[in-house]
């Protein structure tokens, strides 16, 4: 299932493979870009080079999740996440595209403090 292939890949962005250049740089579409949730533009080799250097990886819950199909090989991933404490709820949509030898590559992320908690 999609959903569950593109949760799992995100997830993976939460825990210790946010620091592994190697696979985000598998990962991560060569077109690839973010809009933090500070509000700031960032493209792939600064996501790459401020992931990779993390002294350590924050704690991330995410939930929620929802999948929006736009082509067989184009996918919106919709979810919410916050830390253990509660602290930090934000809402967050990743578009995916499939490339050609079928690897899920992440195109574009953004994250946006949710409402409540600003």
């Amino acid at each position: 299932m999609l959903l569950d292939t593109l949760k799992r890949l995100e997830c993976f962005l939460h825990g210790s493979r946010r620091k592994d250049r190697k696979w985000l740089e598998q990962i991560l579409h060569e077109r690839f870009s973010e809009i933090t949730r500070s509000g700031v533009l960032v493209d792939r080799a600064q996501t790459i080079e401020a992931l990779s250097r993390e002294d350590s990886v924050p704690d991330i819950l995410s939930s929620d999740f929802r999948l929006i199909i736009i082509r067989d090989n184009f996918a919106i991933l919709h979810y919410r996440t916050v830390h253990p404490d509660g602290s930090r709820a934000s809402l967050r949509s990743s578009c995916w595209e499939i490339s050609e030898n079928g690897q899920w590559k992440l195109v574009f992320h953004q994250g946006t403090p949710e409402a409540e908690s600003m």
